[in-house]
């Protein structure tokens, strides 16, 4: 007998994962979705965009510094786009030089912002070099979201699974990763006639066999923006994060903007959820002005955060 249903709407349409015996109540708000289905088209394998409005800079072709990292730079503005299951040594090196470059004759605010850059390459990178660790923290996302009374030969079975995954997002990154895998594509046997999804004990091998990389690493837009005001001079950071919900699981979206300019320091902003996340900072005055802006995916475990993608920018001109 069913216990519980889980809803989950998505482009306008509703669908119930039913989990036998146990299931997990979570619900998106449809306010929310209404807002996404007439704001945001579909693009690349799904995943929903915004179109901020663009500076100079942003139409400028993305360099590749090393595996897993691109750059590309404006007058006093840099954009950082990192994907980090491709990173490795050679992209730490490489980074660390360009980082340390860039810090020699940096602000504090400035230099704050490339030390941050920095400890997140070497800490991903540690971290996607332990599979064992990426696999039990994605197992962790899955059970969480499917929380069946597995006996140790199913886990193996899943965590085989999720150690193929994870071997696919380290060869082919969060941009090109293999079609499959994702909620239309289920079998027949764990479809409901409501257009959910139904798992128990007895379809559970069925479903690990389905699972792909967009089972679990859904297709997210980022984009994360600094720059000064065009009103009146200032700085402003705009960060915003979207991602496919075609996904059977899924972790979070993260964004981040603060702001300053001469007197004026608004807080920083934060925010973190499924499936979108926003964040914009101004601030207005005509020196001493500077912009930063975050935009993730990732899923988190314990203190520990693995990311799959990150968008980072920085601003330090008023005008």
């Amino acid at each position: 007998m069913l216990k519980d249903v889980q809803e989950v709407k998505a482009v306008g349409r509703t669908r119930r994962v039913h989990v036998r015996p146990f299931a997990w109540n979570s619900r998106v708000p449809l306010a929310l979705l209404v807002v996404l289905s007439g704001l945001f088209a579909g693009c690349g394998r799904g995943a929903a965009t915004a179109t901020p409005s663009q500076s100079p800079d942003q139409s400028a072709a993305w360099m590749e510094l090393a595996p897993g990292i691109r750059y590309r730079e404006g007058e006093g503005r840099v954009s950082l786009d990192i994907a980090p299951p491709l990173l490795s040594e050679e992209s730490v090196r490489k980074f660390a030089e360009y980082a340390q470059g860039r810090m020699a004759q940096a602000t504090p605010e400035e230099k704050a912002f490339w030390e941050e850059q920095l400890r997140f390459v070497k800490e991903q990178q540690a971290l996607w070099s332990d599979e064992e660790l990426v696999v039990s923290v994605l197992e962790r996302a899955f059970l969480e979201r499917i929380p069946l009374p597995l006996k140790e030969p199913q886990r193996q079975e899943l965590r085989a699974k999720l150690g193929e995954i994870v071997g696919q997002m380290k060869r082919y990154g969060p941009e090109n990763l293999p079609w499959g895998g994702d909620f239309q594509g289920l079998p027949p046997e764990l479809k409901t006639s409501d257009g959910g999804m139904v798992v128990g004990l007895d379809t559970f091998s069925l479903l690990v066999q389905h699972l792909g990389p967009q089972s679990l690493f859904p297709s997210c837009s980022l984009a994360a923006s600094a720059l000064p005001t065009t009103a009146s001079p200032g700085a402003k950071a705009y960060a915003f994060a979207s991602c496919s919900t075609g996904s059977i699981i899924w972790g979070q979206v993260e964004t981040r903007t603060s702001a300053k300019a001469a007197n004026d320091w608004p807080p920083p902003c934060y925010d973190s959820g499924w499936p979108t996340s926003q964040c914009m900072s101004v601030a207005y005055g005509s020196m001493g002005c500077y912009s930063s802006a975050w935009a993730g995916y990732y899923y988190q475990w314990t203190d520990l955060r693995i990311y799959s993608s990150r968008r980072s920018s920085s601003n330090s001109r008023c005008f």
